[in-house]
């Protein structure tokens, strides 16, 4: 650097030097003489000298070059910068010419690598951060869950106990010697309070195995025998939809299970293959020992699931489109617990169906369920 030149001590640059800081800026005369510099232009030359009057030669060549095109736009040029130290650092210069003075804006141009490391800082940076967020939103999703399965389980049990009082007495109603529109009448209420108990236990179930809380209870049973209750159990409805159910294969089939939750699962399958086969469908339940396992099929000639739609018929919540079409009421939680207690057993369940010709659904357990 060479000693002070003439100064313009006021320039139209002086606002903003004054304001910035973010990027290292020079007013410099035409000679390349400074009139004033911001702190980050002297943090860029390493100086924390007063600079207004110090004339840089080689900064001087790069503002000749910058004004050799300079009008009333910015000009930019690629040099170098020599810092106090004497080392050279490479920038990219903008230059901005007002009468007899000149606003240089300089920026240092990293390495390939250094730029690289500050890349990949950058987007370590906004990765974590994302993360963060994720986990934030994950974990408040893992509450409202938790909040919502309590509140179902807490509603469910409220309305259960007045809901099965209701039930009783329709059943005693249902016995008595009433005229045959009271009769009709006890069991229109018998019908809709089962349905909506049906659906309690569902919401009951869902909310068990939402929170992790599933247990089993397995004892010595025979599955054909479930089966055959669980059929009886359906005929009244299959009657009043004008369907019939049939029971056939294996005559006995034994296994280890959870008795409670294997009926719950055939009473969603015949229940399901009796709403879905209305006017005069046939429902056939099927038992049969395959090597260490037990396969129960439930088959119907109802209306049948979309093949795009048989992926999704064991999410929670989902309901088919055909049985909305058809008014068929349901919680869309039957097949998700349904198959949570196949699973929870060792065991799978499976469905194959064809729009306009029926469904199969194969429940398939082992013979032996380990005592917890």
């Amino acid at each position: 650097m060479t000693g002070p030149g003439p100064i313009e001590t006021m320039t139209p640059f002086d606002g903003f030097l004054a304001g910035t800081d973010s990027v290292a800026a020079v007013t410099v005369q035409r000679d390349g003489t400074i009139v004033g510099a911001n702190p980050a232009f002297h943090r860029t030359v390493g100086s924390t000298d007063s600079l207004p009057g110090v004339v840089v030669p080689a900064q001087a060549a790069i503002v000749t070059g910058l004004l050799a095109a300079a009008g009333a736009s910015w000009q930019s040029v690629q040099a170098g910068l020599v810092r106090r130290s004497g080392d050279v650092v490479d920038c990219k210069f903008w230059a901005l010419l007002h009468g007899e003075h000149v606003l240089v804006l300089a920026e240092p141009l990293r390495a390939p690598a250094e730029k690289l490391n500050a890349l990949l800082l950058e987007l370590n940076d906004e990765l974590l951060a994302a993360r963060r967020s994720l986990s934030a939103k994950n974990r408040r999703l893992r509450e409202l869950d938790e909040l919502k399965s309590m509140f179902l389980a807490s509603a469910a049990h409220d309305l259960k106990t007045p809901l099965t009082s209701i039930l009783g007495y329709a059943e005693l109603l249902g016995e008595e010697e009433l005229p045959a529109e009271a009769q009709r009448m006890a069991l229109t209420i018998e019908n809709g309070a089962q349905r909506v108990l049906s659906m309690i236990n569902d919401l009951l179930a869902a909310a068990t195995i939402m929170t992790g809380e599933l247990r089993l209870e397995p004892s010595d049973t025979d599955l054909v025998t479930v089966a055959r209750d669980a059929v009886h159990g359906l005929l009244p409805a299959a009657r009043a939809g004008h369907a019939t159910i049939t029971l056939s294969g294996a005559e006995s089939a034994p296994a280890l299970v959870d008795e409670r939750r294997v009926r719950q699962i055939l009473d969603n399958l015949l229940s399901n293959a009796v709403k879905y086969s209305p006017g005069g469908g046939r429902v056939n339940v099927d038992c049969e020992v395959r090597g260490p396992t037990i396969a129960i099929t439930v088959t119907d000639t109802g209306i049948g699931i979309p093949a795009a739609e048989q992926q999704h018929l064991f999410d929670r919540y989902f309901r088919a489109s055909t049985a909305v079409d058809h008014g068929i009421e349901g919680t869309g939680l039957g097949l998700a617990n349904a198959r949570a207690f196949a699973e929870a057993h060792g065991g799978d369940l499976t469905c194959v169906s064809e729009p306009g010709s029926g469904s199969t659904f194969s429940l398939v357990l082992p013979h032996g369920l380990a005592r917890t």
